[in-house]
């Protein structure tokens, strides 16, 4: 982190929120600033660690004259695919990819040590040429995935604890929405990929996070509006069709009524916002 960020203040360029094509894990044991991911603002505090997807817009911020202590790793997909566990055991884990999932996972000292041990090594391994140099690498990326799930796993434990049927439906449904928001819109087309009636399906996804079906979809549904918004030149009409809007009305009354303001509002923020 302390590299990145002497980079970083070097760089004559604005400093703004943008997005990559890999995946990033910031393991930050120490440091001051904040860290905003797809709009939500964090402070940054000690022993926490920020999972970022590829397309998610984020901003990390840290304070003038203070020094950072923690790692950054970044990995593509391709690599994940070839040495890891592969982007179907990436979504099992439920580190990266649903809505809410933005939210940093703060640990314990003791748990930070161990994921900064590991990947400590991944470092160490990046830095030689020996034979499976890359088959290495790949298993210590498991092992921290699988580390820092097991970790975030026990910790929702301790505040809820999910029946197996019922953790296996919200587990589906979020991976379903992730995969299939632009082009499922309505609660009967997630149930009927389970198998469930739509009124099931609400009542367990409701019961167990605090939010309706409906609303875990259209979520989805606005944040990838407002990224398309900030990181791209498409018009409302082309980021309606992208999302599975045939008629960029419906998409304009779906935008102000869950953002509170309309999508020509919400850009013209944006600009302003983005000015250095």
């Amino acid at each position: 982190m302390a590299e990145i960020e002497t980079a970083r203040t070097q760089h004559t360029a604005p400093d703004l929120p943008h997005r990559h094509d890999f995946f990033t894990i910031i393991l930050v044991k120490n440091a001051l600033g904040s860290h905003q991911i797809d709009f939500q603002t964090f402070d940054l505090q000690d022993n926490t660690l920020y999972f970022i997807a590829p397309e998610q817009v984020h901003h990390l911020a840290v304070d003038a004259g203070t020094d950072p202590n923690g790692h950054v790793l970044m990995f593509t997909r391709d690599f994940l695919q070839q040495y890891s566990l592969g982007p179907d055991g990436l979504h099992g884990l439920e580190l990266f990819f649903n809505c809410e999932e933005a939210r940093p996972l703060v640990l314990e000292t003791e748990e930070m040590a161990v994921l900064l041990d590991i990947s400590s090594k991944i470092a160490d391994e990046h830095n030689t040429s020996r034979v499976y140099r890359w088959e290495i690498l790949g298993a210590f990326l498991s092992l921290l995935l699988l580390e820092s799930s097991r970790m975030k796993l026990e910790k929702q434990q301790h505040n809820v604890q999910l029946g197996h049927r019922a953790s296996e439906i919200v587990r589906s449904f979020k991976n379903a929405v992730e995969q299939h928001f632009q082009e499922w819109h309505l609660v009967v087309d997630y149930a009927q990929a389970q198998h469930l009636s739509s009124n099931y399906l609400n009542e367990v996804i409701k019961s167990e996070t605090g939010s309706s079906a409906k609303d875990w979809i259209q979520q989805r549904l606005l944040l990838e509006a407002k990224r398309l918004a900030q990181y791209s030149d498409m018009p409302a009409k082309e980021i309606a069709f992208a999302l599975g809007y045939e008629d960029v009305a419906h998409f304009s009354k779906f935008f102000k009524n869950l953002e509170g303001r309309s999508f020509s509002e919400f850009k013209n923020g944006l600009r302003k916002t983005d000015k250095p």
